[in-house]
Parts: C-alpha cells; sequence; structure tokens
C-alpha cells in the first residue's frame, strides 16, 4: 500500500483559542488528558459558555484536538498543546506522518528552541500512532471469520 502524502489529509477545523480557553476556564478542575469526549452524556456534564448549537459542536471537536495533543506532550505543558493546535498541529498521526526533520524545523520556535524537547513530542506521537495501529490490528482480527468459528474472540 502507497504511503500517503501529508498534504492529502483533509484540513483540520481551525481552533479558536479564545473560545477553547474560556471553556477550559470554566473547567478548570477537569483533567482533559482522561476525560471522556466520546460519550454526549458525559460532555453535557461541563460548564458551557453561552454557545450556539453549531459553535458547541465546533468547540467539542476542538476540545478532542487538544485532548490528543495533551496526550502527546509532557504533562504540565498545556501550553504547548495549544501552541500546536494554533500551528494546525491537532494530532499525534499528523505528527508522526511529518518526517522529524520537518516536523522539528517547522515547530522548533514552538518548543522554545528546545530541540531534545521537540524531539521528545515526536517519539511519543510515534508511540501514539503504533498503539493506535495495533489496537486497530487486533479488532481487525478478531473479526475475521476463522477466529469466529474457533471461539477465539475476546
Amino acid at each position: 500500500m502507497a504511503k500517503q502524502s501529508v498534504e492529502s489529509y483533509p484540513t483540520p477545523t481551525p481552533i479558536d483559542i479564545g473560545k477553547l480557553n474560556a471553556f477550559l476556564k470554566k473547567n478548570e478542575e477537569i483533567d482533559f488528558r482522561t476525560a471522556d469526549l466520546l460519550h454526549t452524556s458525559n460532555i453535557e456534564k461541563y460548564k458551557w459558555p453561552k454557545l450556539k448549537k453549531d459553535e458547541k459542536e465546533s468547540l467539542v471537536k476542538q476540545l478532542k484536538a487538544y485532548q490528543r495533543m495533551l496526550r502527546v506532550v509532557p504533562p504540565g505543558r498545556d501550553d504547548l498543546a495549544k501552541a500546536l493546535l494554533k500551528n494546525g498541529i491537532q494530532s499525534s498521526l499528523q505528527i508522526a506522518s511529518t518526517p522529524k526533520k520537518v516536523f522539528i524545523q517547522k515547530n522548533l520556535e514552538l518548543f522554545n528552541n528546545e530541540r531534545t524537547l521537540a524531539e521528545q513530542v515526536y517519539l511519543r506521537a510515534l508511540a501514539l500512532r503504533k498503539a493506535v495501529t495495533l489496537q486497530y490490528m487486533a479488532r481487525v482480527q478478531q473479526l475475521e471469520p476463522h477466529t469466529r468459528a474457533a471461539g477465539l474472540q475476546r
């Protein structure tokens, strides 16, 4: 299978850092590294700024991107997660699909010219991509007809 270039990925939803910061300020007690943003019932429990319905949906997408970035950056570096979002980076897959040298050159200023920190984030993105790929492969294999027939599903 041919490797897909970074340019062919869909353009991510633009991040409105102002709205994201307003939401995060209202929900300071929430750890968004581990918060469940997939289930609507959990999302409704948060304190929301006054938004229209479409703005809320957009903010949820931004929160999910923020959460993905929090999982890539070192703990306590929420500022770095926001800086990556401002720079258009919204997932570990996006980082891992960029050559290391290019990622570091384009984003070194975000890391205050700390090359080791930039490399650490890049390596974490690679590890997350690998973990997701392995989970996907395990699920696909569990759905194979021979696995079901042999009763080997979990």
